[in-house]
């Protein structure tokens, strides 16, 4: 198996480090319709460690030349105020062909699952499937359902509408593997410049100084983990990720992971839990009366 490029950038400037990363790596996209998955989590900044800083958006756009199309979207509880209130605004003025899409009141498209881990087929935003790349853009932050929320579970977010997401939620370490199999990322980063550690509502914010990229979604997930401290082989949606697809061979690129390492708590709050345990229950009366 081939070794794939990682480029980890070591600094305290999102956009700075997201432009080091991509020219590291020759990125550059002509003529493609292009979907941009950011992760957002509200209106809030990135420092708070909850949000994907939209240096790294920018840095991208900033290399897709003559690109018919350009989407950003994402599905939070209020998406169209976390867009203005974080800028994206500003983006669809300044670049050509970009247009912002709240998933959560996207046309839907049921799309079956090759290799159902949780279920048969899934509902995904319909204009996701009109692009001919993916770029997914996450934050560096622990979950306690998930273990970890990287790239890979970046792409829960094309679940549409609320209701759809609690079917899926309770039961995400599995879900995520599902939709993985139909959208599939071609450039993958995170924005680890502030992570979030030990709960992933709340904000507890650690500051890291990271930005990770490369087109292969496993290989920076396990970047990512490292830089947390955290071993993807001993979550179990990473054994299944890495025996269905591949355990990859990572040519590190850039910083040392020693550079940048630490240590991110993982836990939750007993409201979070809570919460979670309301969900698992609205998880499965939904599935009682609706399509799943």
């Amino acid at each position: 198996m081939s070794r794939t490029d990682v480029y980890l950038a070591k600094s305290t400037d999102p956009y700075r480090a997201a432009s080091e990363a991509l020219d590291s790596l020759n990125f550059s996209v002509s003529g493609k319709k292009v979907y941009i998955k950011p992760n957002l989590t509200g209106g809030r900044p990135s420092q708070d460690g909850l949000t994907s800083d939209i240096g790294l958006v920018r840095a991208v756009l900033e290399r897709l030349h003559d690109c018919p199309k350009i989407t950003i979207g994402e599905s939070c509880s209020d998406t169209a105020i976390a867009f203005e209130e974080l800028g994206y605004l500003d983006l669809v003025n300044e670049f050509p062909n970009v247009q912002l899409e709240d998933i959560r009141t996207a046309p839907i498209a049921w799309k079956p699952i090759p290799r159902p881990f949780h279920t048969n087929e899934m509902p995904f935003n319909a204009s996701v499937f009109e692009h001919d790349y993916i770029i997914n853009i996450a934050k560096m932050k622990t979950h306690s359902l998930a273990g970890v929320t990287l790239c890979l579970k970046n792409i829960f977010g094309f679940v549409p509408t609320r209701k759809q997401k609690l079917m899926y939620h309770p039961f995400i370490r599995k879900a995520v593997l599902d939709m993985n199999q139909v959208v599939h990322s071609h450039l993958c980063m995170v924005d680890g410049i502030w992570g979030n550690e030990f709960d992933e509502i709340q904000s507890m914010p650690r500051k890291t100084g990271a930005v990770i990229a490369g087109d292969d979604l496993l290989a920076v997930d396990i970047i990512a983990a490292e830089v947390m401290g955290i071993n993807l082989g001993n979550i179990d949606t990473y054994r299944l990720a890495f025996d269905m697809w591949h355990d990859p061979e990572i040519n590190l690129l850039g910083s040392e992971l020693n550079d940048v390492k630490t240590s991110y708590r993982q836990g939750a709050l007993f409201s979070t839990r809570l919460r979670y345990l309301k969900e698992t229950t609205q998880s499965l009366v939904y599935r009682a009366v609706n399509r799943h």
